[in-house]
Formats: C-alpha cells, sequence, structure tokens
C-alpha cells in the first residue's frame, strides 16, 4: 500500500502539471486508457489469465472504481487541492463503516481510534476551507464513497491475479471516460494531445496510475480492509514530501502536527498483528 501511495501522489502530480495543457474528462480518459494498455501488456508478459464476466464482485469493483474517477478529477478540477484530498481520504471512514454493516465485522476500538486520529491528521495537514463549490464537494464526497466500495470489492478478490483485476477495472473505466468526454467535453477535447508535453505528462500518468492499481489491489487481495485503507493515508504524506520540494510550500505548527496524527496510527497498523477475517466475511468470499 505505501508503493501504491508513492505512485498515486506521482499520478496526482502529474495531473496538475497536464491541468496547465488538458481538460479534465481528457486526463481522466488518459490515466484509464494508458493504464489499461500498460496492464494489459504487463500481464500477457506474465502469461496471467484475464478475466471478463466473474467472479461478479468484480464489477462492482471496476463500476464502483470507475464512478469513483469521475468524483475525483471532477473535484481536483473545481476544488482546491487542500479541500479536494481532505474529503477523498475519507474513504477509510466509509471503509469502516461499511465492513460494520455489510459483512458484520465489528471494528476495533484501536481501529476506530486509527481512523478519526488519521482524519483528523488531514484537516490539519490540508487546513481546508470548503467556501465554494459545492456541487464540487458533494462530487468529491460521492468519490469517497465509491472508492470505499472499491476497496472493500478488492478484499473480496484473493482468487484472481491482481494483474487481471487492473486491466479489467482499467478497461471499464477506459470506455466510461472516453463516453463521458464524448458526451460533455469541448469540442477541442482532443487538441492538445499534438502537444509533446501534455503527451509526455499524460503517458506518465497512465504509467504511474498502472503502478498504483497494481500496488492497491495487492495489498487488499492481501490484508485486511480496514487496516489497509488507514496506512493509504500515507500517501498525504507523500503528497506534502512533494509540496515542499516542487511547489516549495512552507511548512507550519499545525501541518506538522496533523503529519504527526497521520504516520502514528500507520505505523501502529503496519507493525500491529493483523486480526482475523469475522465469519460472515469468509462466508461472503466464498459464496
Amino acid at each position: 500500500m505505501l508503493w501504491a501511495s508513492m505512485a498515486f501522489t506521482l499520478m496526482a502530480t502529474f495531473s496538475r502539471w497536464a491541468g496547465d495543457y488538458c481538460d479534465w474528462r481528457l486526463i481522466a480518459f488518459a490515466r484509464a486508457s494508458l493504464a489499461c494498455l500498460f496492464a494489459f501488456l504487463l500481464a500477457k508478459a506474465f502469461k496471467v489469465q484475464l478475466v471478463f464476466w466473474r467472479p461478479r464482485i468484480l464489477w462492482m469493483r471496476s463500476l464502483a472504481g470507475s464512478i469513483s474517477m469521475f468524483c475525483n478529477f471532477y473535484a481536483l478540477a473545481h476544488l482546491p487541492v487542500s479541500d479536494t484530498l481532505t474529503l477523498m481520504n475519507t474513504a477509510p471512514i466509509w471503509v469502516t463503516l461499511l465492513s460494520w454493516l455489510v459483512f458484520k465485522q465489528k471494528p476495533t476500538t484501536g481501529i476506530i481510534f486509527a481512523v478519526l486520529t488519521s482524519f483528523i491528521g488531514i484537516i490539519f495537514i490540508q487546513q481546508p476551507h470548503f467556501q465554494d463549490g459545492k456541487f464540487a464537494i458533494l462530487m468529491a464526497m460521492i468519490g469517497a464513497v465509491t472508492t470505499s466500495i472499491a476497496m472493500l470489492g478488492l478484499s473480496r478478490l484473493q482468487s484472481v491475479d491482481p494483474r487481471a483485476i487492473v486491466v479489467h477495472f482499467s478497461a471499464v473505466a477506459s470506455v466510461s471516460t472516453l463516453l463521458l468526454l464524448l458526451l460533455t467535453g469541448p469540442n477541442d477535447s482532443f487538441a492538445p494531445l499534438h502537444l509533446p508535453q501534455a503527451m509526455s505528462l499524460l503517458v506518465l500518468i497512465g504509467a504511474s496510475g498502472v503502478l498504483g492499481q497494481i500496488g492497491m489491489t495487492m495489498a487488499f487481495a492481501k490484508g485486511h480492509a480496514t487496516r489497509i485503507s488507514v496506512v493509504a493515508l500515507s500517501q498525504i504524506l507523500f503528497g506534502l514530501l512533494v509540496d515542499l520540494v516542487l511547489w516549495k510550500h512552507a511548512l507550519n505548527w499545525v501541518s506538522l502536527f496533523g503529519m504527526v496524527l497521520v504516520i502514528a496510527p500507520t505505523a501502529w497498523i503496519l507493525l500491529g498483528e493483523t486480526p482475523k477475517e469475522s465469519h460472515d466475511v469468509v462466508e461472503a468470499e466464498m459464496s
């Protein structure tokens, strides 16, 4: 998950630069389609058996992930980055709630404390304002909920090769984002593709996106969903480092305190013992 968080941070950085040249819908399509191409070539190189119709939970993961992609890229284009990241990273809270409600997997007191502490840390780091863009805020929240659904779907797909899962998701997202671009995008949506800078950034977005997806898929296939989703919050820390290095953003004591609140639960979960899945969860995976 740490590997995935670093890759997604790079993807977000390249997306921010690409926004100077491209519409957000084109960036989303490039992220999905190029990731699909890279994932497909990687799967073929390692002779991975691809899947399409079954298991059915695979479609839940891919459709939820596609909706999340729409919402997150829209929010990034219409809200300050700090506001968007804060809302997007409420996903561990939704994972915890859905695991409890759907799979009867009641979280421990320690997990609840880790989730809440990490989220409070994110608020201190990002210091969001939420002054404008009510629809964009709603989209970011929907993106967080659908991300949590996709995460839970990944944790139910241990029997499928992670590379096959990434190919399926990327293919579904490619079709979805292309339709969105053709139906709602500006007439000159594809014009930036003749610019070398834009093309280079879009390729880097696709490459880092597929690396992040493979890492996240492997993490959720092998680990406990709620715990892994808390470790995923390390993306905030990597993003903060990028801000410091590339955009020379200054750190204040509030941000530093927030970093501690995110790092501490992540370290505790990485070093702690993984709890066993509940009987209801095991039955759900076998059905």
